[in-house]
């Protein structure tokens, strides 16, 4: 039963009561009902009162003998709808309220979301079920063949870890608009610290700082910086006024957006976000509780889908979710600029050698998950497309573009690698090499290794594969 639903019926269930009570307690009992959120129990206990009130003995004394028998008739049924007709419309929502109610761990949703702590031995993903179903898993990495499922514990996507790897931030179980601060330091027994309420509308993305004391959380409803230093005790530092992401997304979320569109440069200094439409807004974060917009960032009418910062902190690649991939430079005293564009990467992946690749950017109605990272060096670009359908392929595929860099942002050499793999979000950790692939059902992650790029480029060739 949906909150304002059950407001509405408790309310006219309070009007139900005996007039001598409502003169004595309405006032105080509609009180009580604006400062708590009413569930469907709150009706059926107000409706139990009301009906008890009816049939106490003594106001039947003092009421019943005044009136006809057929009045008491009258009473009777009156009585009779007053608390069936609620009942008719709460009773079929029972079952589904105390499903709802508790977290029972599904094992058949989608990975949607994937973060690695900073030593890359610990790792936590998510899935986007329902509520009451939806689970995050942490990880142990240390054998990449063979991960090690250490916990599933209440939550769900979007997800991320500390960079020490004691954190888990995740979707907070049952709540609205709502994220859980989870302690991993055993991480075959997670606890939870806090919740933090971050407006209204659907999470969409969490990012740790580089040195962890800081968590953004992005909602549909804006962005919010939290001082998570001592996470069992989060302290809000600041609601940011961006615009919201508007609702013709040309991808299905989550993969039209996603974990990847909210990042941290790796001093900590600049936040950068996915915000309105075809855009990315850079935030000066240095004093957090005092955060600065820096500079928007249009994209080519078409949603960014993975945001990446180089290891220096001076360039930003964007991927957008027709395939574009964008690389501005975000220091230096012109401020921001966009310095790079490479389109179509979509097309290539579905359509390798171009042979058959459409003459215009390729839409082709296809959902795509996306993932980027520079090399630890900044001397390479690597993003990862997984695609979920079939044609004009026989199986689903994962393709890896990779160039190289220079310091002021220009791509070249482009090498491409293939692997075909059914998977719903790739990840790539810190430095560029492992790709984690969340599978599409049953909460597996999957992760290979990709090989080292070579300095200086090689000239364009064909594709190379890569053993599954």
């Amino acid at each position: 039963m949906k909150p304002a639903l059950a407001d509405r019926l408790s309310r006219a269930v309070v009007g139900c009561y005996p007039r001598r009570w409502k003169q004595r307690y309405a006032a105080e009992m509609l009180d009580v009902l604006d400062q708590h959120r009413v569930g469907p129990r709150t009706v059926l206990s107000l409706a139990g009162g009301a009906l008890g009130s009816h049939l106490d003995p003594d106001y039947r004394m003092r009421l019943m003998p005044r009136l006809s028998r057929d009045a008491k008739i009258y009473i009777a049924i009156f009585a009779a709808i007053i608390v069936g007709v609620p009942a008719l419309v709460i009773l079929p929502m029972i079952p589904r309220a105390i499903r709802e109610s508790r977290w029972q761990p599904s094992s058949s949703d989608s990975v949607d979301a994937i973060a690695f702590s900073r030593d890359q031995r610990i790792m936590v993903s998510a899935t986007n079920g329902p509520p009451w179903e939806a689970t995050s898993t942490l990880w142990g990495v240390t054998g990449q063949a063979r991960p090690r499922r250490l916990s599933v514990f209440e939550g769900g996507s979007p997800a991320t870890i500390s960079p020490d790897g004691a954190t888990v931030a995740a979707n907070a179980f049952g709540g609205q608009a709502e994220a859980a601060l989870w302690n991993v330091t055993r991480p075959r027994h997670p606890a939870r610290l806090a919740r933090l309420s971050v407006g209204s509308g659907a999470l969409w993305g969490q990012a740790f700082s580089p040195d962890g004391r800081i968590l953004a959380v992005a909602s549909a409803s804006g962005l919010v910086l939290w001082n998570v230093a001592d996470p069992a005790r989060p302290r809000l530092l600041r609601r940011l006024a961006v615009a919201p992401l508007v609702s013709d997304n040309p991808g299905p979320l989550p993969h039209g957006v996603g974990q990847a569109d909210l990042v941290f440069s790796p001093d900590g200094q600049i936040l950068a976000s996915v915000s309105g439409r075809d855009q990315v807004t850079l935030w000066n974060v240095t004093r957090p509780d005092r955060p600065t917009r820096i500079a928007t960032l249009a994209g080519p009418r078409d949603y960014f889908a993975a945001l990446a910062f180089s290891p220096r902190g001076n360039l930003l690649a964007g991927v957008t979710y027709h395939g574009s991939v964008l690389v501005f430079r975000v220091a230096g005293p012109a401020g921001p600029v966009l310095v790079t564009t490479r389109p179509g990467i979509l097309a290539s992946a579905r359509f390798p050698g171009g042979g058959r690749a459409p003459a215009i950017p390729c839409g082709c109605g296809a959902d795509a998950a996306y993932a980027a990272a520079f090399t630890a060096d900044g001397h390479a670009l690597t993003v990862v497309i997984a695609r979920p359908e079939t044609s004009p392929g026989t199986a689903a595929r994962d393709t890896v573009f990779t160039w190289q860099v220079t310091g002021s942002g220009a791509l070249s050499g482009l090498t491409t690698i293939f692997r075909d793999v059914s998977d719903a979000q790739p990840i790539l950790a810190a430095g560029g090499r492992i790709v984690a692939d969340g599978s599409a059902t049953g909460g597996e992650v999957r992760l290979w290794t990709l090989p080292r790029p070579r300095h200086p480029a090689p000239p364009p060739g064909p594709s190379r594969e890569l053993d599954r």
